[in-house]
């Protein structure tokens, strides 16, 4: 799943989701010049998109990565971020409190009181989920009817720790080309749902066309 991952999102598929992830790191008071970890970072694409922009700005973005996947933080250190990465889980971040100043998470699990333990007084939280029109040209291969995930939002929304402050949709149109088709299946959750049919009439197709469609939300952490 890391290896597709990594294929997929190198493929510059998802380049309208890592634009709005800089822009709105980039609108954070402290602009660049902040402390970002990012919480189930994989194989590092969206750090290394961040710290390409830092250096065209020429700022001091200091950059943290967390995952689970060894295999992921393995690929990630091989990107050479200039970042401080670690093996661990979402549930039991291995940093000081109040010691991060944003904290991003793309389609990973979240824990809200470890994110609010380790985010500074006002610190921000970008939470990134599926839209409800998301892969909608992937799954019509296998559903009769969509079914979108519903994301990690709810944890935050009831959390007393967390203030949502904006919801930011991206959209695009999206045409996946040859095997980049199969990698797309397989680092989502959908590749589960999928029977050999399934897969090997994806992995056939010369062209997948399908919308993306992303929610980032910007939550804002409540002094304690």
């Amino acid at each position: 799943m890391i290896k597709s991952r990594q294929r997929f999102l190198n493929g510059g598929y998802y380049q309208p989701l890592a634009d709005a992830i800089i822009t709105a790191v980039n609108n954070c008071p402290l602009g660049f010049e902040q402390k970002l970890l990012d919480i189930g970072c994989g194989e590092g694409y969206y750090l290394q998109q961040l710290r390409n922009a830092a250096k065209i700005s020429n700022a001091n973005l200091e950059l943290l990565g967390l995952d689970i996947s060894k295999v992921g933080v393995r690929l990630a250190a091989k990107r050479k971020l200039d970042a401080q990465l670690v093996v661990d889980s979402a549930y039991k971040v291995p940093l000081f409190d109040n010691s991060i100043d944003t904290a991003l998470s793309v389609f990973s699990p979240i824990c809200p009181e470890e994110a609010a333990r380790i985010l500074r007084t006002d610190g921000v939280l970008l939470m990134v989920g599926p839209g409800e029109e998301h892969l909608t040209g992937l799954t019509a291969h296998i559903y009769e009817q969509h079914q979108p995930h519903a994301g990690n939002f709810k944890v935050l929304d009831e959390h007393p720790s967390f203030d949502l402050k904006e919801q930011i949709d991206v959209k695009a149109e999206i045409t996946v080309k040859g095997p980049d088709i199969l990698a797309l299946l397989t680092m989502t959750p959908y590749y589960w749902h999928t029977n050999a049919e399934q897969q090997e009439q994806l992995a056939t197709l010369s062209l997948l066309i399908t919308p993306v469609h992303f929610s980032l939300r910007i939550y804002q952490r409540k002094p304690f």
